[in-house]
């Protein structure tokens, strides 16, 4: 039995809470715009974790797109 909490945070702070193993999972299903959440995808992939297009996990997120923004995307942890 797990609990399901939702934080309501910025972006780059859920994704500090993913790459520290504090959160299991961070869905985003709206846009954001790049420079919103690159620095907190950067944390995320150092600590070992992944940010990936959400419904095409073998996609990462690419940036200096023509429109600035990022599709809908999935945050995991680093692995245990």
């Amino acid at each position: 039995h797990h609990t399901i909490r939702i934080v309501s945070r910025g972006s780059s702070l859920k994704l500090c809470m993913i790459a520290e193993g504090l959160a299991d999972v961070y869905p985003r299903f709206g846009i954001t715009s790049e420079w919103d959440i690159a620095a907190g995808h950067a944390i995320v992939t150092a600590a070992g974790g992944k940010v990936v297009v959400l419904f095409d996990e073998n996609k990462t997120l690419t940036y200096n797109n023509e429109n600035m923004e990022n599709p809908p995307f999935v945050a995991y942890p680093p692995k245990r």
